[in-house]
């Protein structure tokens, strides 16, 4: 039973907070037709009990008096809020406030709208009722001489603008998204116009092309597709989104302009019917208009019924209006903040500070006449982004290497990259890549997640560099200088623990030694990852890249280029660090998906990968350095193409996971996080109490091990020792533009590999 101060909000047969979503929307389903065929009903949602604000709380004085009064003024979106004790409700709106002594006179009651719903089963759902005549809709062009452009790069909450039938019109950039292969900013539908439609924006004073309306748009869904666990015939959600692909990435910025000094832009409010609930009701929102700014509201209701139409729905995810303490009549948007972007406002409980989720797309906006009189203000119509992304198959791209799914925390790179240096044979090579260390990775003692932070800040400020172990992820993934490459994502990973039609996963296809391994053309790959038990559609290729990256090392090594040979050699490091870590091989890198749409252990990867690898390091790597003086890594593997690199990059998986399962890491998360609630950090300890250093370290050595006789094998094979002479320390400049350069080992995908590695 629901208490305040001891007070008895409801009676024990009308305990309402027990109620759900599933229970209001079944509920407004079964009886929307009966409730909108009322007289002056205009709309209806889902949502908690609104009270007027001036009514007394639960325990004070007249608060029994107050809630059982007959025939009470008007309640009003204004002039009511939603409290701590707020029960679910269906929110009934109407365009005229009658009282029950006027609607009496009427010859039939029947146009009465009942206090609740009675369901079949026996459970009442609550009706809340609130005036809220929308006003009739008012275009205007705002002012372009008030509105903020952007100067030297453009991002979210700006403004973009699209020339339609002379007149040109003004809307709001939402975020950055990505499909893996292009980037898109992210608007409304009814503003991008068709297809191929160029999209400008003012870039210091100057009307500027940004990029084009691409196809991948969408209309109205249906609610049952889109929430396939919940019913409701004849329904459409409202989403008009629009994409507009980029024309040069390096104009653009991925936070949220205005945003970026009150918070952290954090990770998407994933939203599904597991986790959609009614305590989204209430909860504080912010986002930027490029008309109006910055903008603060909190969510009013779900699923606002806004619109009849030849015997059709439509609806809106979410319906925004001003904070509880906001004097206005709504939130301060205008035409133009079309596209916005809605973060949800939460808190780090480390610190205390701001985290903003994202989680809305503004698409609309109703303004309700509050007693006749104008209003200040109105109410946001929004989009859930999570089925945006899910719908259109793009994810959101935020910042530097956030949103990586199968990164292997910068430490493990750094440190295997480390250990290789020290480990590679001969004389002229060793020196070469000795006086080069710092170019590739830290020195010993730096390999510190607080040091490698430090010193990358520092080197990027400085020098503009970034070590060359982890370029693949913090420069060629990354928005850094806009040199993200748009098809590098596939290879840094391989599933390659998933049962295709014939019972057997893709490790155990790839059968004999390094030095002949079967089923290892990308062909090959290609026809186990679209068997039908497989389906694999981000289809990881990263033996090949390193079999790419083997056959450049040779090249270079032939031309004499050691400054290429390094470069390879170090970016190298960063893809074979890839290969030894369990979950980029496994298709259970961020847990195991369930039949019901929920994931078992999910964020592994970051708990195995970062957190553990960060807090144990320094057991790890005594470990894996004991692990090297063992007499099976002494001497280095004979290596000599491409394709034997390959192959022991599978056989180097194979012992990955003949060390750490997957599935046991899974388990672990399951347990501990899933099961007993603990943090990811708690979490992680448990995980390193489980696994311990030998496993971990042992990782770590063959990581190096394999790295270093790929690094020997393309020097051999290159004859290094015969045609490089230069084996000095290279000039920091001339190695930032090699791997700046776009044609460097270019990243490709599986279809395009062959014909790089020359099959």
């Amino acid at each position: 039973m629901f208490r305040l101060n001891n007070f008895q909000v409801l009676s024990p047969d009308k305990n309402f907070n027990d109620l759900s979503i599933t229970d209001l929307l079944e509920a407004r389903e079964m009886f929307h037709v009966h409730l909108m065929n009322k007289r002056n009903v205009v709309a209806t949602a889902i949502g908690r009990y609104r009270i007027r604000k001036t009514d007394p709380l639960p325990g004070q004085v007249n608060y029994t008096k107050t809630a059982n009064k007959a025939n009470r003024t008007e309640k009003t979106l204004n002039n009511s809020e939603v409290r701590d004790y707020s029960w679910p409700c269906i929110l009934v709106f109407v365009s005229e406030w009658m009282r029950e002594s006027e609607l009496q006179k009427f010859e039939n009651l029947n146009e009465m709208i009942p206090k609740s719903i009675y369901m079949p089963d026996g459970r009442i759902v609550p009706i809340c009722i609130l005036v809220a005549p929308k006003d009739s809709y008012k275009e205007s062009i705002p002012d372009q001489s008030e509105i903020i452009f952007p100067g030297n790069y453009v991002g979210g909450g700006f403004p973009l603008i699209v020339e339609s039938q002379g007149v040109q019109r003004l809307a709001t950039i939402g975020c950055i998204v990505t499909n893996g292969h292009k980037y898109f900013a992210l608007t409304n539908k009814h503003v991008v116009g068709e297809p191929g439609t160029i999209i400008y924006t003012r870039m210091k004073g100057v009307l500027t092309p940004i990029g084009k309306s691409s196809s991948l748009q969408l209309g109205n869904l249906s609610f049952e597709k889109v929430y396939p666990e919940w019913r409701s015939k004849n329904l459409f959600i409202n989403s008009d989104i629009g994409l507009v692909e980029i024309d040069d990435i390096k104009m653009w910025k991925t936070d949220v302009f205005g945003l970026k000094a009150e918070g952290e832009y954090g990770k998407l409010a994933d939203l599904s019917t597991q986790n959609f609930t009614l305590r989204l009701i209430g909860a504080q929102v912010k986002g930027f208009g490029s008309v109006s700014g910055k903008l603060d509201g909190e969510i009013a209701a779900l699923f606002y019924r806004f619109k009849t139409v030849g015997g059709y729905e439509y609806a809106s995810d979410f319906l925004i209006g001003p904070r509880r303490d906001d004097p206005n009549h709504g939130i301060a948007t205008r035409q133009g903040d079309s596209g916005a972007l809605w973060l949800l406002e939460t808190c780090n409980p480390a610190d205390n500070s701001k985290v903003f989720l994202p989680i809305a797309v503004q698409w609309g906006q109703h303004t309700f006449i509050d007693k006749g009189k104008d209003v200040n203000g109105a109410y946001a119509l929004a989009t859930c982004l999570s089925n945006v992304l899910r719908a259109l198959e793009v994810d959101l791209v935020r910042d530097w290497n956030l949103d990586n799914d199968y990164t292997w925390g910068k430490l493990g790179h750094f440190s295997i990259a480390n250990l290789a240096c020290n480990s590679v044979s001969g004389t002229k090579l060793k020196k070469l890549v000795k006086n080069n260390l710092e170019l590739i990775t830290f020195g010993y003692d730096e390999l510190t997640i607080k040091e490698i932070d430090n010193g990358l800040k520092r080197m990027k400020n400085e020098q503009g560099f970034c070590p060359l172990a982890d370029v693949p992820d913090l420069v060629w993934k990354s928005k850094m200088a806009g040199l993200k490459r748009g098809k590098e994502g596939p290879n840094h990973f391989a599933d390659m623990d998933k049962k295709d039609s014939g019972g057997k996963t893709l490790m155990q296809r790839c059968t004999g030694t390094y030095k002949d391994m079967k089923f290892l053309t990308p062909h090959e790959w290609l026809s186990y990852y679209l068997d039908p038990k497989v389906m694999d559609k981000s289809k990881g290729i990263l033996p090949f890249r390193i079999w790419q990256i083997f056959n450049g090392m040779e090249e270079f090594a032939k031309q004499g280029d050691a400054t290429r040979f390094i470069a390879a050699a170090g970016v190298l490091a960063h893809y074979v660090g890839d290969a030894c870590q369990p979950l980029h091989v496994s298709y259970m890198f961020d847990g195991i998906p369930q039949p019901d749409g929920s994931v078992k252990g999910k964020e592994v990867h970051s708990i195995y990968e970062t957190q553990m690898i960060n807090k144990f390091i320094g057991p790890i790597m005594d470990s894996a350095v004991k692990k090297l003086k063992q007499q099976k890594y002494k001497t280095l593997l004979k290596i000599s193409n491409g394709m034997e690199a390959a192959g022991a990059t599978v056989e180097m998986m194979k012992k990955t996971f003949a060390l750490v399962k997957p599935k046991e890491l899974v388990d672990i998360v399951a347990k501990y996080k899933d099961g007993q609630g603990l943090g990811n950090a708690k979490v992680s300890e448990k995980m390193w109490e489980k696994i311990g250093a030998a496993s971990t370290g042992e990782i770590f050595a063959n990581g190096a091990y394999y790295l270093a006789s790929m690094w020997a094998g393309a020097w051999a094979a290159g004859k290094g020792n015969t045609n490089v002479d230069d084996l000095d320390t290279i000039n920091i400049d001339d190695m930032v533009a090699v791997y700046e350069d776009q044609d460097f080992l270019p990243s490709v995908n599986i279809k395009e590999i062959g014909a790089i590695i020359g099959l």
